[in-house]
């Protein structure tokens, strides 16, 4: 075999990934950033800060089921291949996509439009809570030892473009229509769009390969008959550090780029279309930056790195509420810019030290154990959290304290880890 024809399975495979991951976290994205949208259209039966509440409730549930969808896949992919965990994730995150956008409002059907909008957000969070563990492995596993950082950040990267290709979606159709057009019909728009992405990641992921070292591991025998039980009970501290690292990630990221939209709309006397312009132009930047990010990691290791985007973190949560509430628009780009390329900077290290955290055999199933459910419980709740704590306190500030409380935790536990950018994957 060639050196051409054996780096194009690498190549078709990277590619392929990383635009399904795009397309997905596209779909999944639209409801936070609607929220305001659909809080009038599902929840009218409440005041106006009880309705946003209620939206922020069903996006914060759907993480819930986040860990139930990443058990599920996750076990699948260590037992059978992560490409079958792939291809399982799109048809889970397709259909409910497209159905919000087909579906009648609380006008039309009553309560039972919000029932059916909470059931369809469930379905999406079991699709994309098995996504993460399968892409990041599958990634890793294919790449050269010295750019392993960089492969692993390609997953983070996707990520970031689809909630970046979400924000862009919604910000244009906001701004070609009017609040009435958007209200009455325009709303259904990017979720339809969702249709398209289905069809195109399905028959990109059928052209993946198999990660070569599942494919030796199942050949030797080797596979895990109980991959989850085996994270827990052989590699709990990993899997616990994991869980505190994302604290800050989740949260932090959360809050920065999804919550803001709101808070900058009742609070800092931005429109939804002015927000979300600005949204759109610092998560780019960001985006952009996630493979540099892991690519730095493979050149000064991965502890540096998240420790530094940890620390910076916390201080852009001091700053990043503060600012909004005010009436510096240069101040308001300048912090959310600042806060984004903090959470870059850890992200892009981070994704390939939970690859190095664990071996094959479990390594699908352990990364779901500590990141997709920190990711779940708190990153799902931050919008949610950040919305009570104002309605409770009436400090309009209160959502900054939360999110640097949060980096403080992850940073304790960063302290405690070992570097592993020099390790061998087993």
């Amino acid at each position: 075999m060639t050196r051409e024809n054996t780096r194009l399975p690498h190549k078709r495979a990277v590619v392929a990934s990383s635009l399904a991951i795009i397309l997905e976290w596209y779909d999944f994205s639209i409801f936070g950033f609607y929220a305001v949208v659909l809080s009038r259209l599902f929840f009218p039966f409440t005041d106006e800060t009880t309705a946003v509440l209620s939206t922020f409730m069903v996006f914060a549930l759907s993480f819930l089921f986040r860990p139930l969808g990443s058990i599920v896949i996750s076990s699948l992919g260590d037992r059978f291949g992560r490409k079958n965990a792939f291809i399982i994730t799109v048809v889970l995150m397709t259909f409910p996509t497209v159905l919000i956008g087909l579906l009648p409002t609380y006008e039309s059907i009553g309560v039972a439009a919000t029932v059916l909008l909470i059931l369809l957000r469930i379905l999406q969070a079991l699709s994309v809570g098995g996504e993460r563990s399968a892409t990041l492995s599958l990634l890793a596993e294919l790449a050269p030892p010295r750019f392993r950082g960089l492969y692993g950040s390609m997953s983070l990267f996707s990520t970031t473009a689809g909630i970046l290709l979400a924000s862009l979606v919604c910000g244009v159709v906001s701004s070609a229509l009017t609040p009435e057009e958007l209200l009455d019909w325009g709303w259904r728009v990017p979720f339809l769009l969702g249709a398209v992405s289905g069809v195109a990641v399905y028959f990109l992921r059928r052209v993946v390969r198999e990660s070569g070292m599942f494919t030796e591991l199942k050949e030797k025998g080797e596979v895990s008959k109980s991959p989850l039980v085996e994270s827990v009970r052989e590699h709990w501290k990993p899997v616990l550090v994991i869980l505190a690292a994302t604290i800050m990630f989740s949260v932090g990221f959360y809050l920065i780029f999804v919550y803001i939209i709101t808070f900058a709309t009742r609070f800092g006397g931005m429109t939804l279309t002015e927000i979300l312009a600005i949204n759109t132009a610092n998560l780019a930047i960001c985006t952009v930056l996630v493979p540099f990010s892991g690519y730095l990691s493979d050149r000064i290791g991965r502890k540096p790195a998240m420790i530094a985007g940890c620390a910076g973190e916390l201080v852009a949560g001091l700053l990043l509420f503060k600012v909004f509430a005010g009436d510096d628009l240069n101040l308001k780009i300048a912090v959310q810019l600042f806060g984004g390329l903090m959470n870059v900077l850890f992200a892009g290290a981070f994704a390939a030290y939970m690859v190095e955290s664990f071996p094959t055999r479990v390594r699908m199933s352990g990364i779901s154990m500590g990141n997709v459910i920190g990711f779940s419980v708190f990153g799902g709740s931050a919008p949610l959290v950040a919305s009570y704590l104002i309605s409770r306190t009436g400090d309009v500030t209160s959502p900054g304290i939360y999110m640097a409380a949060g980096c403080a935790v992850s940073l304790v536990a960063l302290l405690t880890v070992k570097e592993t950018y020099r390790n061998e994957l087993k």
